[in-house]
C-alpha cells in the first residue's frame, strides 16, 4: 500500500509532498507525480512527525476525576481503592479510551507500565496505535512475589514481542527502586539486556523518594541505580525532577534517557521542576510523558510540552532556558531515541507515523514562526489526520479503526462499576 501526501507545510514553513510506501517514508519533495492507492490533500495543514508519549498508565483514565485537589497521600489512597479492584475487561476498556484520546492528540506511540498487559496490548493491536509496553512489577521484598512478577514480565514479551505488523514492542519495567528490591531491580536489567528491549522505571519523581533512599543505601537515586548496573542505554527514566547536577551528568554518560511529565509532577505538587537546562548541557536525551489521566488528567502532548517549557523558563526567570525546537524535539525525535525506534522525524526510510495539523484555525494564525506556533499555540483538537505504520488512522478528525462513540461509552460504563 502507498500514501500520498500533497501540499503539506513543514516545520520549515516550505511545502512538500510525502511518499510513503508500506510502513516508510519514501521520499519527501516540493512535487511528487507518483501513483499513489490513496492520496491525503494536505493543503492548510502542517506535516509533523507523530510524537510519542514515552511515559503512560494507559488503563487510568478510568480514574480521571477521582483524588482530585488531595494531598499525594490521600491521592494515593484514593486511586488505590478502585485499582485493586480493576477488571482485565476494565484495563481494556480504558486503554481503548487512552488510545483514542491519544490519536485524536497527535501521539502515535506510547510507552505503558501497568498491569493485565495483555488486554493492553490488545486494545493497541485493534486500534492501529503503536506501542512499548511492559507489565510493571513490583516486590516489596517478597522473594516469592519477586519470582513471579519476573516470569509475568517474560512471558509478555515473549507474546507480544514484535506483534500487529511491529507496531507492538515491550519492555522491563520495574516500578520504582521503592517498591522493588534490589534483586528485582538487577533481575530486571539482565531481562532487558537479554531481550534488548527498553528497561522502564520511575526516578527521583518526589522529594520523600530521594531522603528514603538516603536512609536505605546511603546513596541518592541515581548512584544507587548505577551501582545496581540499571543505569544503560536501554533505560527510560520517568519524572527526573529531583536531581543534582552530578545525577545528570552520571545519567547523560550512561546514555538514559529522561521522560518528563511536568503536568503531573505539578498536578501532585511534587515541589520540583526536571533540570532541562542541565539536561541539555549534558547532551542527555530527553523526551517528554504525560503519566496516567489519574494525575494529569490530560493525555495531551501538546499541553505536556507549553506546560515544560513555561515552567522551567519561569523557576530559571530565563526565558532562554527552553526553546520551542528543544521543546519539540523532545516530543518527537527525543521520544523515539528513548525507545530505540527508526520515527520522530520526517525523513526518508523512517516509520510512517506522521500527524498533520489545521494550520488554518484561529489559534494557528498567522504562521510567523511554525515551530512556536505548535508548542505555544497548538492543542490536541488542531489535529486533523493521522497516520501511523504507513496507515490513515483518522481522517479529518474521524477515527477510521476505533468507534469512537463506542469505546467512549464502553468506558463510561466500567468506570461507573469501578466507583458504584
Amino acid at each position: 500500500m502507498s500514501l500520498l501526501i500533497k501540499n503539506a507545510t513543514l516545520l520549515s514553513g516550505k511545502k512538500a509532498d510525502i511518499l510513503i510506501e508500506g510502513s516508510l517514508i519514501s521520499e519527501i519533495s516540493p512535487s511528487i507525480t507518483a501513483r499513489a492507492d490513496e492520496k491525503i490533500d494536505a493543503n492548510g495543514k502542517i506535516a509533523l512527525p507523530g510524537m510519542v508519549n514515552t511515559h503512560t498508565h494507559a488503563a487510568m483514565t478510568l480514574f480521571r476525576g477521582i483524588g482530585e485537589d488531595a494531598t499525594l497521600h490521600d491521592w494515593l489512597a484514593a486511586v488505590r481503592a478502585v485499582e485493586v479492584k480493576v477488571t482485565p475487561a476494565q484495563i481494556h476498556a480504558g486503554t481503548s479510551l487512552a488510545v483514542a484520546e491519544m490519536i485524536k492528540g497527535g501521539t502515535t506511540c506510547f510507552n505503558d507500565m501497568y498491569f493485565h498487559m495483555d488486554e493492553v496490548a490488545a486494545a493497541v493491536q485493534e486500534s492501529g496505535m503503536r506501542a512499548v509496553l511492559g507489565y510493571s512489577m513490583v516486590d516489596m521484598g517478597d522473594a516469592g512475589k519477586r519470582k513471579s512478577e519476573l516470569k509475568i514480565a517474560e512471558q509478555f514479551i515473549k507474546d507480544w514481542q514484535g506483534k500487529a505488523d511491529g507496531r507492538i514492542t515491550t519492555s522491563v519495567p520495574p516500578h520504582s527502586l521503592y517498591l522493588c528490591s534490589r534483586e528485582l531491580l538487577v533481575a530486571s536489567e539482565a531481562m532487558s539486556k537479554k531481550y534488548k528491549v527498553p528497561l522502564h522505571i520511575h526516578l527521583s519523581e518526589t522529594r520523600k523518594e530521594v531522603f528514603d533512599c538516603l536512609s536505605s543505601h546511603k546513596l541518592r537515586p541515581v548512584p544507587y541505580l548505577d551501582s545496581l548496573g540499571l543505569l544503560t542505554h536501554r533505560t527510560v527514566a520517568a519524572h527526573c525532577v529531583w536531581l543534582t547536577k552530578e545525577e545528570v551528568k552520571m545519567l547523560a554518560s550512561r546514555g538514559v534517557s529522561a521522560s518528563l511529565n511536568p503536568v503531573s509532577n505539578m498536578k501532585l505538587a511534587g515541589g520540583a521542576i526536571a533540570p532541562l537546562p542541565e539536561m541539555q548541557e549534558a547532551k542527555m536525551n530527553v523526551s517528554l510523558g504525560t503519566d496516567g489521566s489519574a494525575s494529569n488528567d490530560s493525555l495531551s502532548m501538546f499541553e505536556t510540552m507549553k506546560f515544560l517549557a513555561l515552567t522551567v523558563k519561569n523557576a530559571r526567570w530565563d526565558a532562554t532556558a527552553a526553546t520551542a525546537p528543544q521543546i519539540l524535539a523532545a516530543a518527537t525525535e527525543g521520544g523515539a531515541r528513548a525507545l530505540g525506534m527508526n520515527a520522530g522525524a520526517l525523513a526518508e526510510g523512517k516509520l510512517a507515523d506522521i500527524i498533520l495539523i489545521d494550520a488554518r484555525a484561529p489559534n494557528m494564525a498567522p504562521l510567523h514562526n511554525v515551530t512556536a506556533n505548535l508548542v505555544y499555540s497548538a492543542h490536541a483538537g488542531n489535529v486533523t489526520d493521522s497516520i501511523i505504520n504507513g496507515k490513515v488512522v483518522m481522517r479529518e478528525r474521524k477515527l477510521l479503526t476505533l468507534d469512537e462513540e463506542k469505546v467512549v461509552e464502553s468506558a463510561q460504563k466500567e468506570a461507573e462499576k469501578l466507583t458504584a
